[in-house]
């Protein structure tokens, strides 16, 4: 018998109304038809009165199966769980919570501080192909590798994701302001942005500049001197172009002028229209531009250095870890694999080291 648990098993199975009984009283009770000779009141009093004492028995026999308990003195808790359920229905006034006894699916348990009423808060810019996209004009809803990636880790956590769009560099105050529970929006792991919120690396991209495909003269950063960079605003672009402009001053060359926009769609836009002659970007994105309009861009330039995207968090309690292993279990069972052929991305990008130390 579990510790301070005073009741007897068997007595507290035998005051509790059988099923039947219970299902035709609730029956009766919603039709108005109850009639005199059956004591609804009494038979409410007897199920309440016993559902704590199960409760208290049954979670401790689940909790310590070599007690026995679910074997031998309980019985089958199975079907007193069923009963037990009808007797809350009509106690509760309808209200049932079916998961008293069920254990949580792992994953769920593990990403249940980040899942709220089965529903997983995601803020993002919504405008990043191939991580997240609208497909078309007036779609509702978002496309993408990263888009997948989410709504597989709350799949398993028993939910179902929820995207909160908005301007890139507004997300993380946003995820601080707990308008959203994690930011996936092709972001970076930096040093800086790690002193305020916690990450999980599962992505690496390399940095690439875009040029009109009809520009042969713009064919690495320093040919933008006295040129045009557009940048998308509050990426890690912004750096590179001001590190671009120190160099190009050392060299006693005019800088590049700088000009931001705030979505990767706007910053294209400017190459296309002829008012900026590059940009720079990942080598994801550049892709997945040059497949949409094909002989319109081209990559003159690779960084070469290989830079790492994030999922972004809160800092605190266990969800960091919840979130390692959603991805490493999505790792582990190729399904990450599929979703990198699916928008024909490396099969090797997402082979990243989680630590962010």
């Amino acid at each position: 018998m579990a510790p301070g648990v005073t009741c007897s098993s068997a007595a507290a199975a035998a005051t509790l109304p059988s099923r039947e009984t219970l299902s035709k009283a609730l029956s009766e009770c919603r039709d108005g038809s109850a009639t005199q000779h059956l004591s609804l009141e009494k038979l409410f009093f007897n199920a309440v009165k016993d559902l704590a004492c199960l409760m208290r028995i049954a979670t401790y026999g689940r909790r310590q199966p070599q007690a026995g308990i679910a074997k031998t003195k309980m019985g089958n808790l199975d079907m007193l769980h069923a009963r037990i359920t009808v007797a809350a229905k009509i106690a509760f006034g309808g209200l049932v919570v079916t998961t008293l006894f069920a254990p949580l699916p792992a994953a769920q348990a593990a990403g249940s501080n980040l899942v709220r009423d089965g529903v997983l808060n995601v803020c993002t810019g919504g405008d990043f192909p191939p991580m997240q996209y609208y497909e078309n004009p007036g779609d509702e809803n978002l496309v993408g590798f990263e888009v997948d990636v989410v709504d597989a880790i709350a799949k398993r956590w028993g939910g179902t994701s929820r995207y909160v769009v908005g301007d890139f560099k507004g997300l993380l105050s946003s995820l601080g302001a707990e308008r959203c529970d994690l930011v996936a929006s092709g972001i970076m792991v930096t040093k800086e942005r790690l002193k305020a919120y916690d990450a999980v690396p599962y992505f690496v991209s390399n940095v690439v500049m875009v040029t009109a495909a009809s520009d042969s003269e713009t064919k690495s950063p320093l040919d933008l001197s006295g040129k045009v960079l557009s940048i998308e605003a509050g990426t890690t672009y912004e750096k590179t172009a001001a590190d671009l402009n120190l160099e190009l001053a050392k060299a006693g060359k005019p800088p590049a002028e700088i000009q931001t926009y705030p979505s990767a769609s706007a910053v294209i836009e400017q190459i296309l229209v002829g008012r900026a002659a590059a940009t720079i970007t990942q080598d994801t994105t550049a892709a997945f531009r040059l497949k949409q309009m094909p002989g319109r861009l081209q990559i003159p330039y690779n960084y070469g250095d290989g830079e790492t995207y994030g999922i972004y968090l809160r800092k605190g309690g266990d969800n960091r870890a919840a979130l390692v292993e959603a991805i490493e279990a999505l790792q582990a069972s190729g399904e990450m694999k599929t979703l990198l052929q699916k928008w024909n991305l490396p099969e090797t990008a997402t082979d990243v080291k989680h630590a962010t130390n």
